[in-house]
């Protein structure tokens, strides 16, 4: 037999999901040039050729039973092959078990448009369930007013039916999902609960016009811990209404924890400083002040910006040229107390001279110094305190 003129109507045919046809019917058989007996009880390779054995062995495993939009090639008499678009279905059949059944046209038309758009959604839901970033899409079952008051739209995203459209295996390990659940068929209040933190991370998503990366929110898992998390939304907003947003998130708990902890070291680090009773400076190697605590601004006058906008040498007559003393500190035996020096402080009208003590530290990974100053008892003046130092005196 040849093939037959192209059917108007569709070829069915049930395929047995061990790999042999179960049943083909007279349409499919005329197109195809072959007879029954050549066909039924064959293994699929009498009719479909490698790439469509591939295609049909993913239907036989997928999650869902179908219906399946696909583009496959069937093989005729001749051994030329005959493209169509099917409709695969797994089904249960009485006398072959489970089993495949095919409707297919000759391809082209709307239907082709059907299996290539299925397909390209079939590659792109693969793509984000073999990520391990967590994806989710959100939607409502009625739109989002983006028109009203900024308060109504925050009050419909959680109000208005909210649902996930899709969401990835990485979103339901992130959420600690419960065995055997979906996390699709959740709740999204379960996760997403309308909280202060939650209602000012829509609020935000609305000022962007539902455009953001690396916006904060608060979600609850499954096992009932909140998470810091940061989400990058985008929106599909058609005149004034929100369809759906969709998204990535990521958890920042531990950094944010590990954030909280540094935030209360610093303070812990910050009040001690302020607390000292001697002056605290801190310069580089050039002898730029970085930073100093509230005695040393007491002690010389100035706000810490003031001080910041100064040179060491404008501050203080230092003994010595300030890359010998860096020297003689760095020399400092392990164990040994700092070595004093006699410092004046450069102010005419208040005339100081106090005890300088040096130690090097390491700051943003650059060398300087730390200096503390001890006030002495009664006026100097600077000829006494340069004197001082000259003779080696250490007070």
């Amino acid at each position: 037999m040849t093939p037959s003129a192209e059917p108007e109507i569709e070829m069915v045919d049930m395929l047995s999901c061990d790999g042999w046809i179960a049943a083909v019917d007279a349409a499919e058989l005329g197109w195809l040039g072959l007879t029954a007996d050549q066909v039924v009880g064959a293994p699929w390779s009498a009719v479909y050729p490698l790439t469509a054995r591939e295609r049909l062995e993913d239907l036989v495993s997928a999650a869902s039973a179908g219906p399946h939009v696909v583009t496959l090639d069937l093989r005729g008499v001749t051994g030329a092959l005959v493209p169509v678009t099917a409709v695969a279905t797994r089904v249960e059949d009485p006398a072959a078990g489970p089993c495949l059944r095919l409707v297919k046209w000759p391809r082209g038309g709307a239907l082709e448009d059907v299996a290539r758009l299925s397909e390209e959604k079939e590659v792109l839901s693969s793509i984000l369930e073999a990520s391990d970033d967590a994806g989710w899409s959100m939607e409502w079952a009625e739109p989002v007013d983006l028109s009203a008051p900024e308060h109504e739209i925050i009050r419909q995203v959680f109000e208005n039916g909210p649902r996930w459209r899709f969401c990835n295996d990485a979103m339901a390990r992130l959420y600690h999902t419960p065995e055997g659940k979906d996390f699709n068929a959740l709740p999204v209040h379960e996760t997403f609960p309308r909280s202060p933190e939650n209602e000012d991370f829509v609020r935000r998503l609305v000022r962007a016009s539902f455009d953001v990366n690396a916006s904060p929110s608060r979600d609850l898992r499954y096992d009932g811990v909140y998470i810091e998390v940061e989400n990058d939304v985008r929106g599909h907003i058609r005149g004034n209404l929100l369809y759906r947003m969709w998204g990535t998130v990521r958890d920042v708990s531990k950094h944010a924890r590990r954030a909280a902890v540094l935030r209360e070291e610093i303070d812990t680090l910050e009040a001690i400083l302020a607390a000292l009773p001697d002056a605290v400076l801190v310069v580089d190697m050039e002898g730029h002040v970085l930073r100093t605590n509230f005695a040393a601004e007491e002690l010389l006058g100035m706000t810490a910006e003031a001080l910041a906008a100064r040179a060491l040498d404008e501050l203080i007559a230092l003994p010595e040229p300030l890359a010998q003393l860096a020297e003689r500190a760095a020399d400092r035996l392990p164990g040994h107390p700092s070595r004093s020096y006699p410092a004046s402080l450069r102010n005419p009208d208040r005339p100081i001279r106090a005890d300088m003590t040096l130690r090097p530290a390491t700051l943003r990974a650059a060398p300087c110094l730390v200096l503390s100053l001890r006030v002495r008892m009664g006026p100097a003046t600077l000829d006494e305190g340069l004197s001082r130092a000259r003779t080696g005196h250490r007070g």
